[in-house]
């Protein structure tokens, strides 16, 4: 009895948080996210609106040293209504020759770059011991929505199609041409035939980057590859900036996504040349492997991101007997680099100089919980740093 009481608690205060979240967006004049409603799985649906967001965990990787943003992100965590675990933050001086893989590697590469690569390399491990089916790991400056439960729905909804299984995901996919499909073409997977919202077979969900690219017949030229040309669209999305606003990093790729779809189109499609690591979700095989090409077999000779974007791309693919991995990302991303005023990178430079130092921002993201923190806390009307004009 004491079980069922707690059990209907539960129900009563997630369907008052439901009421409340729409109330809030029709208080604050924005729509809300409404594209697939009911078409979506209830495997989706229920698992990504969890305090994980559908994950077994999310990891948040930290400096000690680095308590302001310790403090700013147990805020944005707590304000989205998240569960994070802390990952500390490798120094680079900590980090001696003899433990790099390889005979090789660039001893010319930056402290912080081995600091970090270690540091995931830790995440990694710890995702395999305590052997999580899957985690989200998040970099301590990250950002995101306040929607964002509501757009990782959208996102698991459209990943699928390239993570279910190999003879589920045929049926949607031509390697030969590039395919658009709306989400709302996508078919509908039952529960059963899901290990998780985000589908199947999957290694890496790139969710927060600086820059990615659509694949190519170019890039899918060499092979092995089980990359695909398809990509799922989700069109009129309210979330996403207008199109002046989403070229917002030096580092990002050509705007292909501004030239080739209408404004506020998110398109999810295979990973292709991306780079930074604000946000990636990893699972159990796909840690696995990580953790054995970069943390026991390959030299290392740059950055993290540089070393996962190329891993995802298949250049460590040998040929004859190991396929691309399987590495599904979004544009705009759903997370992304928040920028304070002053704001030093524990790397490198932020936004490699093109931020403005005085200016608080964070790139793609709208109703952005950083920049909103103060009102949140608050209970004030939250504001849009990339309004439709």
């Amino acid at each position: 009895m004491i079980v069922s009481h707690r059990a209907a608690g539960i129900a009563f205060f997630g369907i008052i948080t439901v009421i409340l979240i729409i109330q809030s967006f029709r208080l604050h004049g924005a729509p809300a996210i409404r594209h697939v409603g009911s078409q979506l799985s209830s495997k989706a649906s229920s698992d990504v609106l969890n305090t994980t967001l559908g994950f077994q965990k999310i990891f948040v990787i930290n400096l000690p040293e680095r308590t302001d943003r310790r403090d700013a992100m147990t805020l944005t965590a707590a304000l989205t209504n998240l569960q994070i675990t802390w990952a500390k933050g490798v120094p680079g001086t900590d980090v001696p020759d003899k433990v790099i893989p390889g005979e090789d590697w660039e001893k010319s590469i930056l402290r912080g770059n081995k600091g970090s690569w270690r540091a995931h390399m830790n995440v990694l491990n710890t995702i395999i011991d305590h052997n999580l089916t899957s985690a989200l790991i998040l970099e301590d400056d990250a950002d995101w929505d306040i929607r964002l439960k509501s757009q990782l729905q959208l996102f698991a909804r459209a990943a699928q199609p390239f993570t279910a299984n190999t003879h589920q995901a045929a049926t949607v996919t031509d390697p030969d041409k590039i395919i658009n499909v709306p989400i709302t073409s996508i078919p509908s997977l039952s529960n059963e035939s899901l290990s998780s919202p985000y589908g199947n077979n999957w290694d890496v969900l790139w969710l927060g980057h600086c820059g990615t690219n659509f694949p190519t017949s170019i890039t899918l030229a060499t092979p092995p590859t089980n990359t695909s040309l398809l990509r799922v669209t989700i069109l009129n999305d309210p979330t996403v900036p207008n199109p002046e606003h989403l070229r917002a990093h030096p580092f990002a790729l050509q705007d292909q996504l501004a030239e080739l779809y209408p404004p506020h189109t998110r398109v999810v499609h295979h990973s292709s040349g991306a780079i930074c690591t604000q946000a990636y979700a990893v699972s159990q095989q796909g840690a696995r492997k990580l953790l054995w090409r970069f943390g026991v077999k390959e030299a290392l000779t740059k950055g993290w991101d540089l070393v996962l974007g190329e891993w995802c791309d298949g250049l460590f693919a040998e040929q004859g007997r190991d396929t691309a991995p399987v590495c599904v990302t979004v544009q705009p991303p759903l997370f992304s680099h928040h920028f304070g005023k002053g704001a030093a990178s524990d790397i490198t430079a932020p936004g490699g100089g093109f931020v403005d130092k005085e200016k608080e921002m964070t790139p793609y993201v709208r109703w952005s919980v950083r920049l909103n923190m103060g009102l949140l806390v608050e209970g004030a009307e939250v504001s849009d740093q990339w309004p439709d004009e």
